[in-house]
């Protein structure tokens, strides 16, 4: 549990430090509760069964699926850069998102991800 609550604590400052310039001075306490719901909302992604704890099997379980989805990142964000310079720019970020879409809701699903990788990392 210590390291899902490390681990929630770092992305939630590493996302925040992404914004530094548009953040003003602030006090721990106005730091904490800005982020109280965020880390609710991540415990309750950890916590399954919604019995107010999170159990190891959780705990790996919701790790597994980091991973799962850091993999897809990668490999979306390689298929994304199509002139191969490694970086994926705005232009070749909205024409990822847009094909994924195929529902045409204006969100992209994880299902949507992993289909449109499976599709498309087979050709080649």
């Amino acid at each position: 549990m210590k390291k899902i609550i490390f681990i929630l604590t770092a992305s939630i400052f590493v996302f925040n430090h992404a914004y530094a310039a548009d953040l003003k001075t602030i006090t721990k306490k106005e730091y904490i509760d800005s982020n109280t719901k965020r880390l609710e909302q991540e415990f309750d992604r950890v916590d399954t069964n919604k019995d107010g704890k999170a159990t190891p099997e959780e705990q790996k379980e919701f790790a597994k699926t980091i991973a799962e989805a850091r993999k897809v990142d990668e490999a979306l964000g390689k298929l994304a850069d199509t002139n191969k310079d490694g970086k994926v720019s705005q232009e070749e970020r909205q024409k990822i998102l847009i094909a994924m879409d195929v529902n045409l809701d204006g969100q992209v699903t994880p299902e949507e991800q992993k289909n449109y990788l499976k599709k498309n990392s087979t050709k080649k």
